[in-house]
């Protein structure tokens, strides 16, 4: 019986740190990360700025990785920011557009400088948010905009960071 409780005991001690641990998701020689400049195959400007910097945060944030210059780094997030969609989301009685969904969809390589190969590619990673169509009451399309790059930026890291 005390035999099987320390078993026991061990097999969720195991089991509960194997859950908490994030940073086990790296190959061990991946410490820091470059996250170039994305680029831009839409006509929406400033979009790459923004979620280049909500990539790098979201990196420093996720803990596994510090950010560093592109020549320094053990691994680099490339990525394309292929489209920017506005889409009715929700409409009125008369059949006007009351809300739209701002989704913002980027392709992402995860490139492991040490070993000279792509870890991860990921192609249509979304973010997404809605605004009121009004521009009153609501929120507007640039805070929409915000808050869809960083759904994006996190998706990005889920993805490339911690989901292979």
């Amino acid at each position: 019986m005390k035999r099987m409780f320390s078993s026991l005991v061990l097999l969720f001690a195991l089991s509960g740190c194997a859950y908490y641990s994030f940073s086990g998701s790296l190959p061990g020689h991946i410490k820091m990360a470059a996250v170039p400049l994305f680029q831009n195959e839409t006509t929406e400007i400033g979009l790459v700025e923004e979620l280049t910097n909500r990539v790098e945060k979201a990196v420093l944030d996720n803990g596994a990785m510090k950010i560093t210059g592109e020549f320094q780094a053990d691994a680099v997030i490339n990525g394309t920011v292929v489209n920017v969609i506005d889409e009715a989301d929700e409409f009125s009685r008369d059949e006007q557009a009351k809300q739209f969904r701002l989704r913002i969809i980027a392709d992402v390589a995860f490139f492991d400088r040490i070993k000279n190969r792509i870890i991860i590619e990921e192609k249509g990673i979304e973010g997404w948010a809605r605004y009121d169509a009004s521009g009153g009451g609501g929120i507007s399309r640039e805070e929409a905009k915000l808050q869809a790059l960083d759904m994006l930026a996190k998706e990005i890291i889920d993805k490339t960071v911690t989901g292979w």
